[in-house]
Order: structure tokens, then sequence, then C-alpha cells
């Protein structure tokens, strides 16, 4: 007898956790200050990254790399009240930042940025661009 075997679909990391936020209240408030744009707030679940958050709702952020920190396409300029609540960046993380344009003292990469109670109300402005590094570098 012959068994058929069905090919799973690739998905991007993000998606891998769908599941165990189904059941989770979204109760984390997200805005976003997009450039040319007002600002836009989404409603998030505890545990989603802010790349997750700008991804699901088709904030204009290009993230390359799908949250790996192998790239700098989901820079973000974190709201300083908002920067000092962050845990301290990684030295991935610093060396990924060091790739990015028009770093400031209060860049981060979203992908790195896990969303908690205490980020509640948490605000980060996009970029005017990026520079895609993960791609460049796969050339």
């Amino acid at each position: 007898m012959f068994t058929r075997i069905v090919p799973t679909v690739a998905r991007p990391s993000f998606f891998h956790g769908a599941r165990a936020f189904a059941t989770k209240p979204r109760d984390i408030r997200v805005t976003f200050n997009l450039p040319k744009s007002k600002p836009i707030t989404f409603m998030a679940y505890e545990g989603q990254t802010l790349m997750e958050v700008a991804k699901e709702n088709d904030v204009d952020i290009e993230a390359a790399c799908d949250g790996t920190c192998a790239c700098s396409t989901c820079h973000v300029y974190v709201k300083k009240e908002w920067f000092d609540k962050l845990p301290e960046v990684s030295e991935d993380e610093l060396d990924m930042l060091d790739l990015a344009l028009e770093v400031s003292d209060t860049s981060r990469l979203s992908c790195q940025i896990t969303l908690t109670k205490e980020l509640d109300g948490i605000e980060a402005a996009l970029p005017n661009e990026t520079l895609n590094q993960y791609e460049w570098d796969k050339n």
C-alpha cells in the first residue's frame, strides 16, 4: 500500500506561537509612530515581540530575517520613557544596530523587544529608511 505524504509549508517563525496566543487576552497597547502618518495603536498579547505585532498588523516594517537578530530592518526608535523599562541590549543586537541607518540613543530592534504587562502603552517610531544587511550578506 502507498502512504500519502503531505509536505508541510514553512512559515515564518512569528506564526509558530500563534496557537499559544489564541487564548490569551490582547491587553497590551502598542503604538507605532509611522513616517508621514498619524500614530497607530494596536492591542497585543504578552509574550509577542514588537516586530510580531507590527507584521501582524501590516505595519510597513521589513523584518527581513524574521526575528532572528540577523539584520537591522526591524530597527525602531523607542520613546525614552519606555526605553528605560526595556531589558539591556544584547551584544548581538548591538552588532546589528551598528549596521542600521540613523541610529539614536533609543534605537532597538523590534524583534528583541518581548512585550510584558509593564510595557503596556509602549511607543515606537519607525525610521525613514533601513538597510537590509541580511539580503546584502547573502549575495
